[in-house]
């Protein structure tokens, strides 16, 4: 299902492209790397996870919400989750990434009364560490608080 969502959602990104590219052809294999890359990296987590449930090493979902079992399949899932949020701040702050997202528009929007407008590799970089900040705060608690996990 996960991995379902994340290919929805690129297609949904490569439909809204169209007509920027429509515009301006060249941003064509931009956009086009852009969505490979969100193919492959973003289902990462989510394949961790398949293999870890159809092979049996998890019972259930729930359980990667609970690292302090020690689940080996657990913490591969957790590290690649670290991993993509640092391979995430270097494509942002080193390799150009929040440029790239300013020229190729319809890759992240912000919405406002007045409607949706693009933003600018400013903000990206002002906002991504905010966005990691709530990602980071997700996994301490799972690591230090107490989720139960249902058995099915």
């Amino acid at each position: 299902m996960f991995i379902a969502v994340t290919f929805a959602n690129g297609l949904i990104l490569k439909y809204r492209s169209k007509k920027y590219i429509a515009q301006n052809p060249e941003l064509e294999k931009g956009y086009d790397k852009y969505f490979k890359g969100l193919m492959i990296y973003g289902n990462i987590p989510w394949v961790i996870m398949m293999v870890g449930n159809l092979s049996g090493i998890t019972q259930s979902t729930f359980e990667y919400f609970n690292p302090k079992a020690m689940n080996p399949m657990v913490l591969i899932f957790h590290l690649s989750i670290i991993m993509l949020w640092a391979l995430g701040m270097r494509w942002i702050y080193f390799k150009n990434g929040a440029e790239f997202i300013e020229t190729h528009p319809g890759l992240m929007q912000k919405s406002s009364f007045s409607g949706n407008t693009n933003v600018t590799a400013k903000q990206i970089k002002l906002l991504f560490p905010l966005m990691l900040l709530g990602g980071i705060a997700g996994m301490i608690m799972m690591w230090f608080m107490n989720f139960p996990t249902p058995q099915f």
